[in-house]
């Protein structure tokens, strides 16, 4: 005997038929602002306690490390800069993206990505420069909170960014689902 409980009525398979997957497009200029905005908030946190530590531990750091972590998140804020204000075309809150405009938008969040990093790269060899020449510091002690709060922050940056990323992979046109996506009797060939 066979098991007919996993038949679909015929009105059922029509609407798997015409049913479609629709996802909200964002803008590359707001994954941006939100990546930055999480940036601020995570170098807000980061320079709070690495300053309390600095000033319990070697008070006479104070001011160099605060210096440093201050200019190290004014990077970082630049940084996003050049995403935040890209240009990409405006598409409707959903949207029927062709694979072109999903290829467009994707080149369109790299530039801005490359932009950050070669900035954010320019920006921190300039900050080492600047306190080895005008802080009365050790080379190994202004290198190593300069690179430290380097590999912080773009750490943090290239793992929101890429998060992001996936948001815009999951941009697609709708698409409708053929009839054999649907189970008729419960097998999947």
């Amino acid at each position: 005997m066979h098991d007919f409980s996993c038949i679909h009525s015929p009105q059922t398979l029509t609407d798997m038929k015409t049913e479609t997957q629709t996802v909200e497009a964002v803008s590359i200029r707001s994954l941006f602002g939100k990546v930055t905005s999480r940036m601020l908030l995570v170098w807000a946190v980061l320079t709070g306690f690495s300053s309390v530590a600095v000033y319990f531990s070697a008070t006479d750091l104070f001011w160099p490390t605060t210096f440093i972590a201050v200019m190290s998140g004014l990077i970082s804020f630049c940084a996003l800069i050049p995403g935040m204000t890209l240009a990409s075309p405006q598409f409707p809150v959903e949207s029927k993206l062709s694979r072109q405009q999903r290829i467009q938008r994707s080149g369109l969040f790299l530039v801005g990505v490359q932009a950050t990093m070669i900035i954010r790269v320019i920006g921190t060899v300039a900050l080492l420069a600047l306190c080895r020449y005008q802080m009365g510091l050790p080379v190994e002690t202004i290198v190593l909170f300069v690179c430290g709060w380097y590999i912080a922050l773009t750490a943090f940056e290239v793992f929101w960014l890429a998060r992001k990323a996936t948001v815009l992979n999951a941009v697609s046109s709708e698409v409708p689902l053929a009839a054999s996506d649907a189970f008729v009797d419960g097998t999947d060939f």
